[in-house]
């Protein structure tokens, strides 16, 4: 490495130590790492430690853990753990199993910031202050997790959740890729142990031997050498090599290189495995890996080659360069595809004193399909979403998916000008709606537009504020809008109130305000409804929609919730006996938490109520979300005694089956 390497990787460190954001290029290296280990790995776990290593030189930790999902066994096995000693943590634990165990089973981030203080039990007698866990998911199925940990209590900025969960992203289909490369090799492996003698030879077993004199004459062809290349024995002995075995383009070179062994005995590939294009008899050209060495006989100098067809592993080879670099639902580049072309148009455009524009583009209307038709034909429709989008656009342009709904175009040599233009071709392009299983689907989009060098000079910070005036634009209805410089400090004013909203907890300054629920038949109060509000000392009061969408974004939610449980049932003690009831509202996350139902037990019985006492209310919206967990857990509360009712049902999508 140069020193001036040397010194921005420092610089890098000492950002991350700091709080600093990490730039792209040491983001792109760190996931490089990964891609290149996953390349050559023997085990599944040399790259998960790869992994967990280069996380932890991106971010202010200790510790990192990466933990794959075994359905067969139904545990999350660990993969790689960074601590030299790992006694005390657990080989596998259980869905829902300390915060990684809960950042798998909900498919959200856990933030603890202090493990003394955390509510859950842990997965392990390690000691540790805090942590952050965040799911691996693959096409929106989560595979596994990856955690870091610090010795000490802290608090975790959002970007860094955010960057800890982009590297997961990025990383769960390489580590899947790996899996399916080392299983294919072991294979390959098993067959190639019956050839004991070939693999002591050359500590690896070739399929093809093949024995050429001085003169380039072929005189050894073994079965391997007739199935590889197409010819006989008889066919091929005595015919030279060059002009059998070799591509013509190659051939000069091969004659030039014996030649040049026989007057000095210099062989640059003598010895070595090399990778070259062989041929073959029908003319075709296909890889081979070769190993050559001399060897003397009694009419002089023989050359021994051993050839193996890698034509498969070139093909595993090129599937984990694409998975490393491209969506594997759409086919479009990713996020780190984008963020690598972003910076070479950013250098191109800084030489020619030119802007490049950043359009990201949600979708409107998206959950809605998802949740009424199913996610295979939200899948379906985000391919053909891919399709009209690459329509139009020029070579140079690139169309990436970042995830779920979320689509980014990069225009090099862009003005705004042109980029409003090209947002408003690409939106009219989902003008027309799209069928599919005989369903017309009508789709609309919201884009955001940002400008380099105008409103940011690295990939990251063009596309978050393309993704606040995206925002921006889906609320005034516009459907595209230009980031307004400024725009940033909301996102600011959220991660200082997600702060205030923990200390509010904490301090006890939310309340429950309680609205009476009449029976029209008696007239009389059947339930009192539980609102939760916020009185904030510096803003007021803070809508619920608001918080409750800030708690469940920074992982704030269970704690919120028990609250509410508990403030709700010391409550409805007074009215137990007058035959009124509490209605809380919960939220998707914690129905999706396995632990809920325990903690709303434990809730009840601290309480001292009956358990009928309490009705839990879910939207319908919720519920449909993820149908199948979210009823797991709704059995299990009504097998509690807990009443339950379903909100806003039929203003969705469901199917009355479900009710």
């Amino acid at each position: 490495m140069s020193q001036t390497a040397a010194r921005g990787t420092q610089r890098d460190d000492d950002a991350a130590r700091n709080g600093a954001v990490v730039s792209p290029r040491r983001l792109l290296g760190a996931l490089r790492e990964v891609a290149l280990i996953a390349t050559r790995a023997h085990t599944p776990s040399e790259v998960a430690l790869v992994a967990a290593t280069q996380v932890c030189r991106l971010l202010v930790c200790d510790d990192a853990v990466v933990r794959w999902w075994n359905a067969d066994r139904e545990r999350l096995e660990l993969l790689a753990d960074t601590r030299p000693d790992r006694a005390g943590r657990a080989v596998d634990i259980a869905r829902g199993e300390g915060a990684v165990g809960i950042a798998f089973a909900s498919a959200s981030p856990v933030v603890v910031e202090d493990y003394a203080r955390w509510e859950h039990q842990v997965s392990s007698s390690v000691a540790v202050g805090s942590g952050v866990a965040v799911p691996m998911l693959l096409q929106d199925a989560t595979v596994g997790a990856l955690a870091i940990y610090s010795r000490e209590s802290r608090r975790y900025k959002e970007t860094e959740v955010q960057l800890l969960a982009l590297f997961a992203a990025q990383v769960a289909p390489v580590i899947e890729a790996a899996l399916l490369r080392i299983a294919s090799q072991r294979e390959t492996n098993r067959v190639e142990a019956s050839d004991r003698q070939l693999r002591d030879m050359l500590d690896a077993a070739l399929d093809a031997h093949v024995v050429m004199d001085a003169h380039g004459r072929i005189t050894g062809w073994n079965a391997q050498a007739e199935s590889m290349f197409g010819w006989s024995r008889d066919e091929v002995v005595g015919k030279e090599l060059a002009d059998t075995l070799i591509p013509p383009a190659l051939r000069d070179a091969h004659r030039n290189a014996l030649g040049h062994y026989l007057k000095t005995g210099d062989g640059p590939i003598l010895n070595r495995r090399v990778e070259l294009d062989a041929l073959r008899k029908n003319g075709i050209t296909f890889p081979v890996e070769l190993t050559v060495a001399p060897i003397g006989t009694a009419e002089g100098p023989s050359f021994s080659a051993f050839l193996r067809d890698i034509s498969e592993r070139r093909q595993v080879d090129e599937q984990l360069r694409r998975l490393a670099l491209h969506d594997a639902l759409t086919g479009l580049p990713n996020r780190l595809l984008l963020y690598d072309r972003a910076e070479q148009a950013f250098a191109v455009a800084k030489r020619a004193k030119a802007t490049v524009a950043l359009l990201l583009m949600d979708l409107d209307g998206f959950k809605d399909i998802n949740d009424a038709y199913g996610h295979h034909v939200g899948d379906v429709l985000l391919q053909e979403v891919s399709i009209r989008l690459r329509k139009g656009l020029r070579e140079s342009d690139t169309v990436a998916r970042l995830g779920g709904d979320e689509f980014a175009v990069l225009l090099p040599d862009s003005d705004i000008t042109g980029a409003f233009a090209t947002a408003k071709m690409l939106r009219a392009s989902l003008d027309v709606p799209l069928t599919i299983e005989g369903v017309r689907m009508p789709l609309g989009s919201s884009v955001g537009v940002a400008v380099f060098p105008e409103h940011g000079e690295d990939p990251l910070t063009l596309l978050r504020r393309a993704d606040i005036a995206m925002y921006a634009a889906k609320r005034s209805g516009a459907g595209v809008a230009l980031y307004q410089e400024g725009s940033d400090l909301e996102g600011a004013a959220r991660l200082g109130l997600a702060s205030d909203l923990r200390e509010a907890l904490k301090d006890g300054l939310l309340q429950l305000n309680y609205q009476p629920v009449i029976d029209l038949a008696t007239g009389r109060v059947c339930i009192m409804e539980a609102l939760a509000r916020w009185n904030h000392p510096r803003l007021g009061q803070v809508p619920p929609t608001e918080f409750i969408a800030l708690a469940q974004r920074t992982g704030i939610m269970p704690n919120l919730s028990s609250w509410a449980l508990s403030a709700a049932l010391n409550k409805s003690r007074d009215w137990q006996t007058r035959g009124i009831a509490v209605a809380v509202n919960m939220a998707v996350s914690d129905l999706s938490d396995p632990t809920f139902p325990d903690r709303v037990r434990a809730a009840i019985e601290e309480a001292d109520v009956a358990p009928a006492v309490l009705h839990l209310e879910v939207t319908e919206s919720g519920v449909m979300s993820e149908p199948e967990k979210i009823l797991t857990c709704l059995e299990r509360l009504r097998d509690i005694g807990v009443r339950l009712a379903i909100d806003d049902f039929g203003t969705g999508s469901s199917s009355l089956a479900y009710l």
